[in-house]
């Protein structure tokens, strides 16, 4: 399920009214979010119920040059959120993932602290991917997206390709921690072969 915090408040109060509410409605949007965490542990049982391996929900908790929020803010107020409900989820015995645009990098080590399992999907040109694997890898799974924004629509099939295996070798640490995906949803200008060239690419060996 999609809009877990960040997004969920936004999609209510509305972006600008949000950014006040940091300052001056702290205390109100602590209570929403534990209203919706007692909403999202109904959500996560049934999950569970249904045998499912992991939830993956969304959070677009950067713009193209840092978090939405402070650091200060996102730990007083999403902090404590994020770490109870992905223990809850660990708790049923599912994984927790999370889709957040933008650049987290500032996020990173209170998203790694809070539990989450796999971050999707470093955004290209938002956070420095060899810095990214430089200070998390090894503590976290990344799902690398494939750059949706410029790559794909504009790139030649091999330039595709020769970004989509540069990406395999600098996420996929010790043969582990990386999953490949799309970053984002394709844009209908992007040319199929570059979509062929790209599904190819991810599934290739070596």
């Amino acid at each position: 399920f999609w809009r877990l915090f960040h997004e969920r408040f936004w999609s209510v109060r509305g972006m600008e009214n949000l950014m006040y509410d940091y300052y001056d409605e702290m205390d109100n949007l602590k209570l929403i979010g534990k209203r919706l965490v007692e909403f999202y542990k109904v959500i996560i049982d049934k999950f569970a119920a249904a045998g499912f391996d992991g939830i993956f929900t969304s959070d677009d908790l950067g713009h193209q040059h840092g978090p939405m929020m402070s650091p200060e803010i996102f730990r007083e107020l999403y902090f404590p959120l994020y770490q109870e409900i992905i223990g809850y989820t660990h708790e049923r015995g599912m994984h927790f993932w999370l889709h957040s645009c933008g650049d987290n990098t500032l996020l990173m080590d209170d998203l790694i602290e809070a539990g989450l399992d796999v971050f999707h999907p470093v955004q290209k040109g938002c956070m420095d991917e060899q810095e990214t694997v430089r200070r998390f890898g090894g503590r976290i799974t990344f799902l690398a997206g494939i750059d949706v924004q410029y790559l794909m629509p504009n790139a030649s099939a091999d330039q595709v390709r020769q970004e989509i295996r540069q990406m395999k070798k600098l996420f996929n640490v010790d043969g582990k921690g990386m999953l490949l995906a799309m970053g984002n949803g394709i844009m209908p200008d992007t040319p199929l072969e570059n979509i062929k060239a790209a599904l190819d690419t991810i599934f290739e060996e070596g």
